[in-house]
Order: structure tokens, then C-alpha cells, then sequence
């Protein structure tokens, strides 16, 4: 409700890409705050307490690029944090886990290529269809971060994806609407913090599911190709058709999940 609120309220102002592209990591923060009821202290004693921080630095930096308009840095940074965000996240693990922690970096960094693809696009199609991919991104996750013994990052999932939604219907015609690099550092970037931390220090998590769901990032360059054969150009359809792209893999993860787990999947 917050999200729809602030997303309605920025577009009947007509307020730029700078402003909005501040919607999707100030939905993760709030998010986080209501999933952990706390805004850790600093400097943040364990893992969980880092996420929040990995989300606060990105949408810190994103909105410096975007200032001033240092795109190239901006694309850098989005590609370099993922890899940070590991090692910052499995410090304790590092002497003994080396492999696992570049694992999760090179995982982080993958999906950030796969969300800052928009070649070919519009702007406000390409800002649009980044935020619905991450969106359900975080709702096929949240299964898996519930298995993965962590009941917070599930909740913390579908706030984060049910704010996302809320912003991109209010959005889904605006031509002002920006995914940037706010967005990526600080909303995805969180996200992708959150998974890390499940995976390297819960380590409950199912690799298989999620080797599943990351397929989801593989739309981008599918779609693309697909829409151009159809040559569907209402923006509306362009979306419910990548809607639907996404949905195939992670419904697929959510079907591995529950297939492995039985009835001791917990409902």
C-alpha cells in the first residue's frame, strides 16, 4: 500500500527518473524493516544485519552516478557489487568456503547482467520490464528461502515483490518511470545480498531450486525476439507476454521445490 501510495503520488507530480528510480530501494528498505522489525546498527554484527547496508551503500551510490551522469561508472558498479556483496556477506567463510563465496559471486553477478540488459527498448518499456523481472525474482525466491531455514527472508521476498508489483502497475504507462541505477544497487542489489546470506550461512539452501529460478534472468534475451516475430508493439501486451516468459521458470523452481520436498514442505 505504501509503495502504490508513493508510486501514485511521484507520477501525478511528474516527478523524473531520478525520483522514481528511488522507489524500488526505498519498497526493499521498508520492506527489510518490517520483515526484521529493526534498522540494524553500524557496524552491523552478522550477515543479516549486512543486507541492510549492502541496499543503503548501493542506493547511496546509484543516485551519485545518476547525478552525475557517469553512466559507464554506473554500469561498473552494478556489475562489481554482486561480487562485493559476497565477500562482504561470507567473511567468516572465506578461510574455509573460498569456492562457495565466488560461487555466490558469480551467481550475484549473472543476475545482475540479466537485469541491467535493456538493449532495444525504450526507456520507460526497459525501466518497466527490469522491475517486473525482479519482482518475480523475489516471489519465486521466497520458497526457497523459506527451505533454506529462513522465515524472514520469505517474508522479506513478498513484501519486496508485492511493493514492486504495486509500483509497476502504477507505472506501467509512465514515461518517467526510471529503473537505474538506484534501483539496480539498491533494490537488487539487497536482494541479491539476502540470497547470499542464505545461501552461505544458512547453507540449507536448494541449489537445485535455485539454479531453476535463475533461468528467470535468461528472459531478457528470449522475449526480445519472440515479440519481434509477433510483432506485438502495445506495451501492454509486451509486458504480459514477458510476464508470462517469466513465470515458466519460476514456476518450474517452485515445482522442483515442492516435488523434493513432499509433504515435508512446509504450508
Amino acid at each position: 500500500m505504501l509503495a502504490l501510495v508513493a508510486a501514485g503520488l511521484l507520477r501525478w507530480l511528474r516527478a523524473g527518473r531520478v525520483w522514481t528510480d528511488l522507489l524500488v530501494p526505498a519498497s526493499f528498505l521498508v520492506a527489510y524493516w518490517l520483515a526484521y522489525n529493526k534498522v540494524p546498527s553500524f557496524p552491523p554484527v552478522g550477515a543479516v544485519n549486512k543486507i541492510f547496508f549492502v541496499a543503503v551503500i548501493g542506493t547511496a551510490l546509484g543516485v551519485l552516478v545518476e547525478a552525475a551522469g557517469r553512466g559507464g561508472l554506473g554500469r561498473a558498479l552494478v556489475l562489481a557489487q554482486p561480487i562485493a556483496s559476497a565477500a562482504y556477506i561470507g567473511t567468516a567463510r572465506l578461510p574455509d568456503a573460498l569456492l562457495e563465496v565466488a560461487a555466490a559471486a558469480l551467481w550475484g553477478l549473472l543476475v545482475m547482467y540479466g537485469l541491467s540488459n535493456g538493449k532495444g527498448q525504450s526507456k520507460d518499456v526497459s525501466s518497466t520490464r527490469r522491475a517486473t523481472l525482479l519482482g518475480i525474482a523475489c516471489a519465486g525466491f521466497a520458497p526457497i528461502a523459506l527451505l533454506g531455514a529462513s522465515s524472514s527472508s520469505f517474508q522479506l521476498s513478498l513484501l519486496f515483490a508485492a511493493a514492486i508489483a504495486a509500483i509497476v502497475a502504477a507505472n506501467i504507462s509512465n514515461p518517467n518511470f526510471g529503473f537505474r541505477s538506484a534501483s539496480l544497487l539498491g533494490g537488487a542489489g539487497g536482494t541479491i545480498a539476502a540470497a547470499q546470506t542464505v545461501t552461505l550461512i544458512t547453507r540449507k539452501t536448494d541449489m537445485l531450486a535455485l539454479a531453476v529460478l535463475t533461468l528467470v534472468f535468461v528472459t531478457p534475451f528470449v522475449v526480445d525476439p519472440i515479440l519481434r516475430r509477433v510483432r506485438a508493439t502495445n506495451k501492454v501486451v509486451q509486458l504480459a507476454a514477458f510476464v508470462g516468459m517469466c513465470l515458466l521458470p519460476v514456476g518450474a523452481s517452485v515445482a522442483t521445490v515442492i516435488a523434493r520436498y513432499g509433504s515435508s514442505f512446509p504450508v
